[in-house]
């Protein structure tokens, strides 16, 4: 699987087969089979746990306790930014190829993979839950802000592999400042106070 991450991610999934990666490992084509009926479910299950990973990740380098102050939340809101942009450098191939099949660009990709960033936004809705406990923020759908987060993130790395009028850097600060943004809005007056507004 490794190798084949390799490969898709430097040729992309339509100019690679699976004899490239036959190849690539030395193994017979006959025993690649046996584990993926075809080169989609073997793209599907490498894309799987790339995307697994970075969700864990992001997950993990979010988790707070209390609410804190600004300056640390803005260091970890920019560090998760930073992770995700990671990934798409690292993996630009699978990322479009995921995006083209969740909106029925690519029809050989009708990829269960795109029902990962749907579990983001509802990480990140489980994230605001929390906050809203704390007293920090209130009066939102924590479901629907967490779909726009994501949305906003993949539609922005997205023309950032694509369109290349931004750079990587510009990108966070302003994915960065847009979160800050957002939770302004619905930031209580206790929040305020706990995150340096007052």
């Amino acid at each position: 699987m490794e190798t084949a991450n390799e490969i898709f991610s430097q040729k992309g999934y339509h100019n690679t087969q699976i004899m490239d990666i036959v190849n690539a490992i030395g193994m017979s084509a006959g025993t690649v089979y046996t584990h993926f009926k075809n080169k989609k479910k073997l793209f599907e299950e490498v894309a799987d746990k790339d995307i697994e990973q970075l969700r864990l990740t992001l997950k993990e380098m979010r988790q707070t306790e209390q609410a804190g102050d600004m300056a640390a939340r803005l260091g970890k809101v920019k560090n998760t930014y930073g992770a995700f942009f990671d990934y798409i450098e690292k993996h630009p191939q699978q990322l479009l190829l995921i995006l083209r099949g969740g909106f029925g660009i690519d029809e050989q990709m009708d990829s269960n993979t795109w029902r990962y960033f749907s579990s983001f936004a509802h990480d990140l809705a489980e994230d605001f839950v929390k906050w809203e406990k704390f007293g920090i923020i209130s009066g939102f759908n924590p479901i629907l802000l967490g779909h726009i987060i994501v949305g906003m993130s993949l539609h922005a790395g997205h023309s950032y592999l694509v369109e290349k009028k931004f750079t990587r850097q510009e990108a966070i600060d302003t994915l960065t400042l847009l979160n800050i943004a957002m939770f302004y809005v619905y930031l209580t007056e206790r929040g305020k106070e706990a995150l340096g507004f007052k």
